[in-house]
């Protein structure tokens, strides 16, 4: 069985150059895979087809940048799938290799595959007994495989062995099996440049150098030398995704705020959301104009209060919230 166009959405994050995966049950829920925490993009989709998000599974504890599924609990009531063995601070439901979740018509059933990480998960998607499609996260990704450095250089080997192990796993699902991975082009996590951002078994299986590899040697050879640097905020992310990115308040989002004084609340107002983040207002500093798609500089008045430009996009528009907007007072 395939999955009908409509069925299947890939929310994209050209900055980051991952994809989040929606999918409609036909019930009027939704399945999420790997969302961020900024998500906004996430919940058009679903709007727009009139889909409530139910499930929001996350494939691996993310280097690259702050899951949303905690707030997708939080806020819309969804249930958090995750692997077990990433021992994640926060209620969710534990999945092991095997472990299947009913999704009312299809079953999403988890794989171990690790490698990207040591407790990543891929979502094989069920119809029956049959195969619809994987969510790879991490592990096999368009033409390539994701990085296996992010632990250490002490453990990057042993990782890219476990990674090629995952792969020939994986290319055991008929040839017809569909293929969404997180990570894609433009990505950190090490992807090939091409605009596809989905596949299946067999033309991986056709065209992936990696997997046309005959060795684990070879393999892991081939892997290690295609890799890049990476930020080093990396080395900080997945133990915040491990103990739970502070849930946003639902009012929070990117509104204008203008150089005028906007009718006596700038004052009191001590919080913005910017590039996936919350961020304190000291008093005393005039609000500006800050409508740039992403800070390449601190704005007058707000020295410091902005990273710098990045591959990731984000949103560095200061805005009037609620203290309770970072989960804090």
């Amino acid at each position: 069985m395939a999955l009908a166009p409509e069925q299947l959405v890939g929310v994209l994050d050209e900055g980051l150059g991952n994809t989040a995966w929606l999918l409609d049950l036909g019930d009027g829920r939704a399945l999420v895979v790997d969302p961020p925490r900024d998500v906004r993009a996430v919940r058009e989709a679903a709007a727009r087809r009139g889909l409530t998000v139910a499930f929001a599974a996350d494939t691996h504890l993310h280097a690259d940048f702050l899951t949303g599924a905690l707030h997708l609990a939080a806020t819309d009531g969804a249930a958090v799938l995750a692997s077990a063995a990433g021992r994640r601070e926060f209620p969710h439901r534990g999945l092991g290799d095997g472990d299947e979740v009913d999704l009312g018509g299809l079953t999403l059933q988890a794989v171990g595959t690790p490698g990207h990480t040591d407790e990543h998960l891929s979502f094989l998607l069920r119809d029956g007994s049959a195969p619809v499609g994987v969510f790879t996260g991490g592990s096999l990704i368009v033409g390539s495989a994701a990085r296996t450095d992010l632990l250490g250089a002490d453990r990057t080997e042993e990782l890219a062995r476990a990674q090629y192990a995952s792969l020939r796993r994986l290319v055991t699902l008929p040839d017809v099996t569909a293929v969404w991975p997180t990570h894609g082009a433009g990505s950190f996590c090490s992807a090939p440049s091409g605009a596809a951002r989905a596949s299946t078994i067999g033309a991986e299986k056709a065209g992936n150098p990696l997997l046309a590899a005959p060795d684990p040697d070879t393999f892991t050879a081939r892997l290690l030398s295609s890799l890049g640097s990476y930020p080093a905020y990396f080395a900080r992310l997945a133990d915040l995704n491990r103990r739970g990115p502070a849930v946003l308040h639902p009012r929070c989002g990117c509104r204008p705020w203008t150089s005028r004084r906007p009718g006596g609340w700038w004052p009191t107002a001590r919080w913005w959301w910017t590039c996936g983040r919350c961020r304190r207002w000291q008093p005393g500093t005039s609000p500006v104009r800050w409508r740039s798609r992403c800070a390449t500089s601190s704005p007058p008045g707000l020295a410091g209060s902005f990273p710098r430009r990045s591959r990731s996009s984000c949103c560095a528009t200061p805005t009037r919230t609620p203290t309770t907007c970072c989960g804090r007072r």
